[in-house]
Parts: structure tokens; sequence; C-alpha cells
């Protein structure tokens, strides 16, 4: 059957067998992936997974289940099992679909496919990854290993379906490359890496800029020392920028809120950082590779302001998280094949600001560029943070050497309101982005 008619399929099968409402979603996709290292392909994958997923709602109770078989008996079986499953789970008064009039697409124009992707001659991509390789360990002769460089692709379908009458189906594509290289110094060795994402081929960074940025960030690494203990400003870079983001963005999820596990619980309304940072999740940006018409729930995707000039504005919803909180859906739904739908992140990022990267780093006459950071030392409750790091020391308003074996800690509500300049810079490189940012105080503790 085609997907459309399957979708109508089941859900006439599960309303048949005394479902009250059923809801559908169907995965069907084409990847490769190429890893080579030093010259060698070590890993040359394509697949066409697909999967469809089945939620049944009975009497407040519900089921799920999934398959990868969409053979006619399977389906059969499958339907009556998840309907006579949600006999038997417990009732929750949240459960059920949204509401019919809520359901939706998003009057937009989107993106997200690219028809090149598929295209791509598997020479062609092994013959980019290799390239971009020798360009990286050809940078630098300090540069004497390489972590690998890879090459991955999709092709996708992703259908949500509903018996309150909701149909959609969207179409994507991805393309990815990354390099990771292997400085050595002395005896010691230091490894970092670069990366581009898109959805359309054409948009992807060139090899050269990945290849130079992975060996820049590499090298710049060699001769770190271990910095005194302190209180210090702290400029972020971009990727641990971002990074800070994905904990903000964990904590206004609705599951975050409606379990008390968030240090931004009871905040709406409230100025909870300065004035200039605006924190956005956008499913509507043209080509990103968050966006979206309909969450998977079937509800019209929006642009949700999250924080506006400093003031926490609303949190991300889904269907039941909504109901739990006596608040409407953001249409931030996700859903596995096999799992519940949840609110998260779609192009979640920090707006710019008015400062050049430069800018920020001549502003400090004694601090840290942040550039990595490891291990999760953050509590979600309290905000407090505590984390593995790694950077270059600031000087004068200059980069002046590398430091690591340190860790970099404050609390999330503190830096929130202590950033007092955000960059130009922001590049939309993943699902979560943004700017250069420094925080007026944070502790380091070295040697």
């Amino acid at each position: 059957m085609e997907l459309k008619q399957l979708s109508e399929y089941i859900i006439k099968n599960a309303k048949q067998k005394g479902a009250d409402e059923v809801d559908i979603v169907i995965s069907s996709s084409t990847r490769s992936s190429i890893d080579v290292r030093l010259g060698e392909i070590e890993k040359l994958e394509q697949a066409s997974p697909k999967g469809l997923g089945i939620r049944v709602f009975k009497n407040n109770k519900k089921a799920i289940t999934s398959t990868s078989d969409f053979r006619k008996e399977t389906l059969d079986d499958l339907i009556a099992r998840t309907v006579e499953m949600a006999t038997v789970t417990g009732a929750d008064e949240f459960a059920g679909l949204p509401a019919k009039e809520l359901q939706g697409k998003a009057n937009a124009k989107l993106n997200l496919f690219d028809p090149e992707v598929a295209k791509v001659p598997t020479d062609k991509k092994i013959e980019l990854v290799k390239k971009m390789e020798k360009i990286g360990m050809d940078y630098d002769k300090r540069i004497t290993n390489s972590d690998g460089a890879s090459w991955s692709d999709s092709v996708s379908t992703f259908i949500v379906a509903n018996s309150n009458g909701f149909y959609g189906e969207q179409e994507y594509t991805s393309c990815n490359l990354s390099l990771s290289l292997m400085a050595e110094e002395k005896g010691v060795r230091q490894t970092d890496y670069w990366y581009s994402g898109k959805r359309f081929f054409n948009q992807l960074d060139d090899i050269e800029n990945i290849a130079t940025i992975a060996a820049k960030r590499t090298i710049r690494k060699l001769g770190a020392i271990k910095p005194e203990t302190q209180n210090i400003p702290v400029v972020f870079d971009p990727q641990v920028a971002r990074d800070l983001l994905g904990k903000i963005a964990g904590v206004i999820l609705g599951t975050a809120i409606y379990r008390k596990q968030s240090f931004l619980l009871d905040k709406l309304n409230e100025k909870v950082a300065v004035a200039e940072m605006n924190l956005v999740d956008d499913s509507l940006m043209a080509d990103g590779l968050g966006s979206r018409l309909f969450d998977d729930e079937g509800l019209p995707s929006q642009v949700n302001h999250v924080i506006v000039n400093g003031v926490l504005k609303t949190y991300l919803l889904d269907t039941y998280t909504g109901k739990k909180l006596n608040m409407k859906s953001t249409a931030n739904a996700s859903r596995g094949l096999s799992s519940n739908p949840s609110p998260d992140t779609t192009n979640f990022y920090m707006e710019n600001g008015k400062y050049s990267p430069e800018e920020i780093i001549s502003s400090v006459k004694n601090g840290l560029y942040l550039t990595n950071v490891h291990w999760t030392g953050v509590n979600n409750i309290t905000g407090d943070y505590s984390r593995g790091a790694e950077g270059v020391w600031i000087k004068d308003g200059k980069l002046a050497h590398p430091v690591q074996e340190f860790t970099v800690a404050s609390n999330i509500l503190d830096m929130m309101k202590n950033i007092t300049m955000i960059g130009n810079d922001l590049d939309f490189r993943g699902t979560t982005n943004s700017p250069t940012f420094k925080i007026k105080e944070m502790t380091i503790s070295g040697s």
C-alpha cells in the first residue's frame, strides 16, 4: 500500500477494534555513511530503514507499539494487540489526541528537500572525505594523525496521521561532513574537529574550510597549561555557547516543568536574563535542520519567542504537558516510533548581538576564551553549573596561550543575568545555535 493508504487502513482497523482515538507515525529513509582514516575507508554503509508506530487511546488509557514489518497480516495482529493493551494500562485524564480544531499545517514555504543529495555518487563522497582529511593533515607538520573524516546523508519521509482526520507528510534531506585531527608537540597530543551539516548539498561548507578550521582548532591546543584558580570574565565561543543553550533548552520543556525539575519553574513573565538576551525556537526557518510544517502530533508549526529582552515568555509544550500545566501546546511535540510524544526544541537559538567576536575578546584584560567543555555537571533544579573545560587565555585583549585541565563553574541563572556582550556571529550549524558571548565573571578552578 501507499503510505497514505497504509495510515488510513491502520486507523480504520483500530477504530473498528474498539479504539477511541488513534494516531500513527511512519518513517521511511535512505541513509549512507562513510568513514575514512589516513586515506583508507573504515566504514561504508547504506541502509533504507522504515518503521511505523501506533498509539491507541481507550477510556483515557493508551498503548504504543511499533514495527518495521508493513505486511497486512503483521499489521492486523499488531493493531489488535495495541487496542487490547490499551484496555489494561492505567488511565490518565490528560491522555488523548489534540483537539481537532487545533490540527493543521503551517502556512509557510520551507526548503527541506534537495533531490541532489540522493544523486551524489558514492565515489564522489569518498573523494570528498579523503581530500578533506589530506588538506587537514597537510596543514601543519605537527598534525600527525587523524581521528577520521566522515560523510553522512539522509533522504527521509515522515508521516503523522490520526483519527481526527489529520494527515501530514514531509520529505527531508540532510548531509554532513566532519573531520577530527590529532596534533603532537613535545610528546603531548591534542585532538579537535570541525564539521558542516545542511539540508542542501550545495550549502555545505567547502572541504578546504572544514579542514582548515579543524586543523587550527587542533593546533591551538598545543602547549596548553593549567590555569590558576580565580574569578574572571569568560568568553563562550559558539560551540560552547550552543552547549549552554542546550542545558537551558532542557529546563524550558514541559516535561521538566510539570515534574518540577527546572530552575526556571514558576518564572514565566519574570526577568531571567539580561535585556539583550533573546532566545527563539523557530520551526519555520526556511531550510533549518529542525524545521517542519507540523509537529509530531499534527499541530501547525510556529515560532516561539522563549526569552524576549531577558524575560521568560513561554515554555515549550506538547499536548500532554500543556494539559498537565493548563496551557496550550506550543507545537513542540517530538516522537519516536515506539515512544510517546514529548516536547523538544526545533531550531533553538540566541539572537545576534551587536559585537564582533574580536571586539568581545579585546574587551577582556585577563580572562578565558572557552572552547570546549567536558562531562556534565549541571543541576537542572538549582542551575548550578560546573564543567571540565579547555580554552585559550586572554591577556590584554588578545588570545595568549591554550589552557586545559580545569573546571569552569557558576550558576546558569547568574550567568544569564551577567552576560555583558553578545556577538554578531550566529551561524546555523545544527539545531541549537548561538553567537559568541561574554559572561562577566565565573570561577576557574585549576592549579
